[in-house]
């Protein structure tokens, strides 16, 4: 089903960069959840979203080449970190989190 305009303005401009960012960065929120359930197994029940984006950063910078086009904007992670816990809820509370506009969306 299609939004309608109303939707679609009702919706706040980082969520949708977000949503364009995943759609442009499919190997992303895998990569994440891989070292969620990594940290989870090893018994890690808290740990941070901006720790998680920084090895990802790491890894992309030294396995692709330096001038990839790729940017990781610290404004996804508060979306990133909802979106994990909520559709993975043996995750829940594991991100701690603060009031964001990722809480204006009632998706994560």
């Amino acid at each position: 089903m299609q939004q309608s305009l109303f939707d679609v303005l009702a919706v706040p401009a980082e969520k949708l960069k977000y949503e364009a960012f995943k759609e442009a960065n499919p190997w992303v929120m895998p990569a994440l959840l891989q070292m969620v359930y990594k940290l989870h197994i090893q018994g890690h029940t808290h740990y941070g979203i901006a720790a998680l984006v920084e090895v990802l950063r790491y890894q992309h910078a030294t396995t692709n080449d330096p001038t990839s086009e790729f940017k990781f904007n610290n404004n996804y992670r508060a979306f990133m970190a909802r979106e994990i816990m909520q559709e993975n809820p043996i995750f829940e509370g594991f991100f701690s989190t603060r009031k964001s506009v990722a809480d204006l969306t009632e998706d994560y």
